[in-house]
């Protein structure tokens, strides 16, 4: 089994942890609050602006804000019901954005399709356009929009379409619940995909600590000689892109480049699975399964509207586990810490994780000892230290020098950190500087 440069395995407390929320789940357990509230920013690219106005009565699925830029994703109505109020409202940037609340009239009034599309026979520039109008987006966390990763320029051959179902982020698992429950329909979405990339082969990766996941995948894929399955080594962060195209091709993406160039185009399984259901059925990215977990009475993963909010979900979970400390959007190593209870589920939701007074013992920070375990821990074989230090000191172009871009977000550096120092969120920061620093270099040249 091949391995990857850096990376960390779970220290015997949080891997005690994980072990002990470990969800194996058969039944699909479902949700459905009295409003959602759908925020208008959610996936990278040109923000999107309502087309429907409070007091219209909309249908689940339908439109209701879009942008005519192609590097943008329309937003759906995730229920039915009337438009009650278009307000500012806490997001997952502890800031408010523009957010549209719909107050669910629980009859799911919609126009999906009741048979599926014939896709195998349509035109590629047909099956886009359901993708597109999908609202489609990364479900692996990036947001960025689907159509617009299936459209490569012509002169780039891929030769693998991979689909990363490692989730390897501690305690989440909604992407292996998905694999378990809906392999069938995320074979159907690899498939389409295939089709617009021109037939390349199938790679699915899937941790070797997800034996229920691996067995479905198997399964819906058996007959097809053009996909294989591949167990790759539990080892954080497996399900990072370029460790990933690593582990499973052998081949290292460039710095500052896409996968795309070497010829392999990676894709989430949820995303897998929103494709099928966009193109065969109509069905927009309206809908999650979101995990549950940490210091709360019930873990569990959810099937839950975009638009519900982390309070209802962990009330449905039986509430908190003791005093609530931290609760954090995503996962524990990438998500982000929030303050309010109030912030709404979105496409890049995947879960949610509590911490009470007791297990919230990874953030205190202390001065950095000198260790060298943020640097053997790195993916990407940089200096986590180093760029932390000139940006707490103001240095960006030192933190470019050290290449800062290269940074993944990946937060390994920061979670084997003795001191706890919070590494991965000041070299986050350097980017940003980096960056700025980059375009005003290009504007004065």
């Amino acid at each position: 089994m091949r391995t990857f440069t850096g990376g960390i395995s779970l220290s015997p407390p949080l891997k005690m942890l994980k072990e002990k929320l470990m969800i194996e789940q058969d039944e699909i357990l479902t949700f459905s609050p009295t409003m959602v509230f759908i925020p208008l920013a959610q996936h990278i690219g040109a923000p999107v602006e309502p087309i429907v106005s409070v007091g219209d009565y909309v249908k689940q699925g339908q439109v209701i804000a879009e942008s005519d830029a192609f590097v943008s994703a329309k937003i759906h109505a995730s229920v039915s019901g009337k438009i009650v109020d278009m307000v500012d409202w806490p997001n997952q940037n502890n800031e408010e954005g523009k957010t549209i609340i719909i107050e669910n009239d629980y009859a799911y009034q919609n126009d999906f399709l009741s048979a599926p599309f014939d896709w195998q026979s349509a035109a590629n520039e047909t099956i886009l356009n359901k993708i597109r109008q999908g609202g489609v987006a990364g479900k692996g966390g990036a947001t960025f929009p689907t159509h617009v990763k299936f459209s490569i320029d012509e002169t780039k051959k891929i030769h693998t379409l991979i689909l990363n179902g490692s989730e390897c982020e501690p305690f989440l698992r909604s992407d292996a619940f998905l694999m378990q429950k809906e392999a069938q329909k995320i074979i159907h979405g690899a498939k389409i995909a295939q089709k617009l990339l021109d037939g390349p082969k199938i790679i699915i990766g899937i941790e070797d600590d997800k034996p229920r996941a691996i067995s479905a995948m198997q399964a819906a894929s058996a007959e097809d000689d053009t996909i294989e399955v591949v167990t790759v080594p539990t080892v954080y962060p497996t399900g990072g892109e370029k460790q990933l195209v690593e582990l499973l091709t052998d081949q290292e993406v460039p710095l500052g480049g896409l996968t795309a160039d070497i010829g392999i185009v990676l894709i989430n399984v949820a995303t897998s699975f929103a494709i099928g259901e966009a193109v065969c059925y109509d069905k927009p990215l309206i809908e999650r399964y979101t995990t549950v977990t940490g210091d709360v009475q019930n873990p569990c993963i959810v099937k839950n509207p975009l638009g519900t909010l982390a309070g209802e979900l962990i009330d449905f979970a039986g509430g908190f586990q003791g005093a609530p400390s931290k609760l954090i959007l995503g996962g524990p190593m990438m998500g982000k810490s929030v303050k309010t209870l109030k912030v709404p589920v979105t496409k890049g939701s995947n879960g949610i994780v509590v911490f009470n007074e007791e297990t919230d013992w990874l953030y205190a920070e202390n001065p950095c000892i000198r260790c060298n375990k943020c640097v053997e821990a790195c993916p990407m074989r940089l200096m986590p230290m180093e760029i932390d230090q000139f940006y707490r000191a103001g240095d960006y172009q030192k933190c470019e020098e050290l290449l800062a871009e290269a940074c993944i977000n990946c937060g390994a550096c920061t979670f084997v950190c003795p001191a706890k120092r919070s590494l991965a969120a000041n070299i986050t920061a350097a980017k940003g500087k980096v960056a700025q620093l980059q375009k005003e270099a290009k504007e004065s040249a």
